[in-house]
């Protein structure tokens, strides 16, 4: 959402004013149009040109002093910097050294019709099909706004005469905002605080209080190398169907009342990932339909009910066709559908069905171990592979890597090559290699913390550890 080169959004501006004006306003320019970015007073003998000089910055105060991601100082300096730009459209014309008024006239017209027919740009804006937004600030919820600026005439007339000792020409002025600028990454990285709500049930409805399972991490050995399991709520769970212990892994509980009330029952999950997929298109809530999916296990009670995870979870379509839906890491939403009754209404069966309120838990990636470091200090962690880190449906920005407090950067190549960098990928194909921000060499043993978080989902505690 945010870029360091401001000329991108001036290119995108005198993208739109030649697009628009040669393709669709007077096509007999096209080839003939020259818009600019230099100052008005900078042009020289122009024929049919149009300026559009940025000639101030200021902040946006709504934006000001915001505070960015992480608990590291100065903690404003990790979020973006959001400024509003200031621009002077001018028209230039001149034949034999003959002012063109006619013609100043007429681009200026064009130009003003232009911004006011495109006042927001963003990644469909297009004329004639070509993209307008620069291809650097694409894809990154880029959105610019072109306001065009009540000047009076005499502050016009001062703005000129401040440049030079001529008559005022002919200009309009605009604002564009909100430009973000790239801020610093966070270094490092607080706890995350899962959902916090309170709800009005309707009586004798499915209702859910929330989920719950069991973490299982292993200490140090430095600390005594004991395996704890502790409970967490929300759910967070992995997609280990390991036998021991059960309830560790790829098991959780949802809680809640009248569960089993109805004719029939069924449990419903969402996920966001699932929402935006490609064709054949999006899904945006499934069943656990058992017969489709034996590798699970749904077991309603009245005050509970006990789910076991699979990394996939084949769903029907409403055409009858089938898809298989990767389990991946993030936060999911579970409710419960009640058919509460059943009658015929003009020879048809209906159905009076409740749905209990959603409950969220999170799927957290899982880390089996790490090998020693090698020759250049990396490290490699290996991930379980019921999980696929490298699924095209998961964002690269996705993944976080945190070891101690320190927030690493994803490198592009393997190995990577700076202090505090990490790449995912490599042989086997779910393994992270991260060059550690601390020495590898030690003279006695340590244990370094190691938080993966995917989509929010975050690993079980995990440490590497160093010897001698």
């Amino acid at each position: 959402m945010a870029l360091i080169n401001l000329f991108k959004v001036t290119k995108t501006l005198t993208d739109l004013l030649t697009q628009n004006i040669t393709q669709h306003i007077d096509p007999s320019l096209v080839g003939l149009l020259d818009v600019t970015a230099i100052p008005p007073e900078k042009v020289e003998n122009p024929q049919n040109t149009l300026s559009l000089h940025l000639y101030h910055v200021a902040e946006d105060p709504y934006y000001k002093n915001a505070l960015g991601p992480g608990s590291g100082t100065p903690n404003v300096a990790r979020t973006p910097m959001a400024l509003s730009l200031y621009y002077i459209l001018t028209a230039h014309h001149v034949t034999d050294s003959t002012f063109d008024a006619e013609t100043q006239q007429k681009l200026m017209g064009y130009a003003l019709k232009t911004f006011h027919d495109f006042p927001v740009i963003t990644d469909r804006t297009s004329v004639n099909g070509t993209s307008i937004l620069d291809p650097d600030l694409r894809g990154r919820d880029n959105t610019l706004q072109v306001i065009l600026r009540p000047v009076s005439p005499e502050d016009a007339i001062a703005f000129w005469s401040s440049e030079e000792q001529v008559t005022a020409r002919l200009s309009a002025y605009y604002e564009v905002r909100v430009v973000l600028l790239e801020p610093e990454e966070p270094r490092t990285m607080p706890g995350i605080v899962l959902n916090l709500g309170a709800f009005v049930v309707q009586m004798a409805t499915p209702h859910l209080d929330g989920s719950q399972s069991l973490v299982q991490f292993t200490l140090p050995a430095l600390n005594g190398g004991a395996t704890h399991q502790v409970e967490a709520s929300p759910a967070r769970v992995t997609l280990n169907s390991s036998a021991l212990p059960p309830e560790a892994h790829n098991r959780l509980s949802l809680l809640g009342a009248n569960l089993t009330a109805g004719k029939t029952r069924a449990l419903y999950l969402k996920n966001g990932i699932w929402s935006k997929l490609p064709a054949p298109g999006p899904v945006e809530q499934t069943v656990v339909d058992l017969s489709l999916n034996p590798t699970w296990r749904v077991e309603l009670q009245a005050d509970r009910v006990q789910v076991q995870l699979a990394p996939t979870l084949i769903h029907r379509r409403e055409d009858g066709t089938l898809v298989n839906l990767a389990v991946l890491p993030g936060f999911y939403s579970a409710f419960v559908r009640s058919v509460m009754e059943e009658k015929i209404i003009s020879n048809e069966l209906k159905q009076v069905a409740a749905s209990s309120n959603e409950i969220g838990f999170a799927v957290a990636p899982r880390i089996t171990g790490h090998g020693a470091p090698d020759l250049n200090g990396n490290i490699q962690v290996n991930v379980g592979p019921e999980l696929d880190l490298l699924d095209a449906n998961l964002p690269q920005d996705a993944i976080q890597v945190i070891v101690g407090s320190e927030v690493y950067s994803r490198a592009v190549a393997d190995p990577p090559t700076q202090a505090g960098e990490f790449f995912v990928g490599g042989s086997p194909a779910n393994l992270i290699r991260i060059r550690p921000h601390f020495a590898v060499t030690v003279t006695e043993p340590q244990a370094h913390p190691f938080r993966l978080v995917v989509n929010g989902a975050e690993s079980a505690p995990f440490w590497i550890e160093l010897s001698p």
